[in-house]
């Protein structure tokens, strides 16, 4: 299972909520960690990370783009 990447998460709550967190996501255990970049006047000025339970999130996954470079 792919643990470290970007992506959204989305956190179905006990009490029938959901939430909705897009960044870096590390799984670690049972736990998904989200990093979130806040920007501030089109800069970036900190992070801000949430722990969530593996078992009530699903997670969608960013697809990862590789360069390939040749050597000659």
């Amino acid at each position: 299972m792919k643990t470290l990447g970007s992506g959204k998460v989305t956190y179905y709550a006990p009490d029938g909520t959901s939430l909705q967190l897009s960044g870096e996501i590390d799984v670690r255990g049972d736990r998904i960690s989200v990093t979130e970049i806040i920007y501030f006047n089109g800069q970036p000025n900190g992070a801000r990370e949430t722990n969530l339970p593996l078992a009530q999130s699903v997670i969608y996954w960013e697809p990862e783009v590789y360069e390939q470079i040749g050597f000659e």
